[in-house]
């Protein structure tokens, strides 16, 4: 009787093992294509910054605002970019287990969240440079 629970333990182990590995696979090539669909847009961001800066100083009060709040959200958009990246390396290099797993979810749902907030900064760049 010992034997077949030591079995069916091992049985056990190894499918979940499995699992994870096969979960944690999926979610880092997601969270990697995340990454490499940002990137190149982040990229630009400081770029963008200069420019709405540059534009600013010639135009009133109000635009001076719109311009300092807008370089305010490139920023942000940058800088968490930035903290998230190494995130993400430390999440690949974990063995596969369910922590991975959950890491690689959060970093997932952030990265969602960075893309869109890198998105949105760089649309307002865009339409204020108009």
């Amino acid at each position: 009787m010992k034997t077949l629970l030591y079995v069916f333990t091992i049985i056990f182990t190894v499918s979940c093992a499995n699992k994870f590995a096969d979960e944690a696979i999926k979610l880092k090539e997601q969270t990697f294509k995340l990454h490499d669909e940002i990137m190149p847009v982040s990229m630009e961001l400081e770029g963008f910054r200069e420019k709405v800066m540059a534009k600013a100083e010639t135009m009133d009060t109000t635009a001076k605002q719109q311009a300092l709040e807008i370089s305010k959200q490139l920023d942000e958009a940058y800088n968490d970019m930035e903290a998230w990246m190494p995130k993400l390396g430390d999440a690949a290099d974990m063995k596969d287990s369910q922590e991975k797993v959950d890491a690689l979810i959060e970093l997932k749902t952030e990265g969602d969240k960075i893309k869109q907030k890198t998105l949105d900064a760089k649309k307002k760049a865009e339409d204020f440079l108009k």
